[in-house]
């Protein structure tokens, strides 16, 4: 067709009106969502269990960012151990990384499950570097100990993250026993 712009013809309108199917789909799923009270009230009254997974996500995520305390410790205070350190240090920032994004406090009349992590520890290495590194190996069994316990308290999604966690803590224990300050 002469004068017809990229956007003119049978399909074009196929796929406009796709899009304002699908857009108008998607403007209603958190319209619909609105009907339960969006304050943990479900409607009709009742109210809604606490969330099992915030406070386990809470305290998971203080582990975490307490190991980062601890490698962060013993990298300032035995930088002949950096080399070794920066990568399970990486990894434990990651992990407080992915824990935060699935991290969603109540709100409204379930604001009381959201918690709030506790302070951070202050940490000072020990003074040998040998150990500094029998510290961070004994935290990271005891870490991913608890991954294992708490897997079994989780959804299954989360399970899954806590499970992943919990086998990288477990390799970090086994990398740092091969160390030698």
């Amino acid at each position: 067709m002469p004068g017809a712009g990229p956007r003119d013809g049978p399909a074009s309108a196929a796929v406009s009106r796709r899009a304002v199917v699908g857009g108008g789909a998607a403007l209603a799923v958190p319209l619909l969502a609105g009907c339960e009270g969006g304050d943990g009230d479900p409607g009709d009254g009742r109210a809604q269990a606490p969330d099992p997974a915030v406070p386990l996500l809470l305290g998971v995520m203080a582990a975490e960012r307490d190991l980062i305390a601890l490698y962060e410790a013993a990298r300032r205070s035995h930088a002949s151990l950096a080399r070794h350190l920066d990568r399970p240090l990486a990894h434990h920032r990651e992990h407080l990384a992915v824990l935060r994004r699935h991290y969603v406090p109540g709100r409204g009349a379930r604001a009381h499950e959201g918690g709030a992590l506790p302070a951070p520890r202050v940490v000072q290495a020990p003074g040998k570097a040998s150990e500094a590194l029998k510290e961070l190996r004994e935290a990271e069994a005891r870490a991913a100990a608890a991954r294992v316990a708490e897997v079994s308290r989780a959804t299954p999604g989360l399970a899954q993250l806590l499970a992943s966690i919990g086998a990288c803590e477990a390799g970090h224990a086994a990398v740092l026993s091969r160390v030698k300050p």
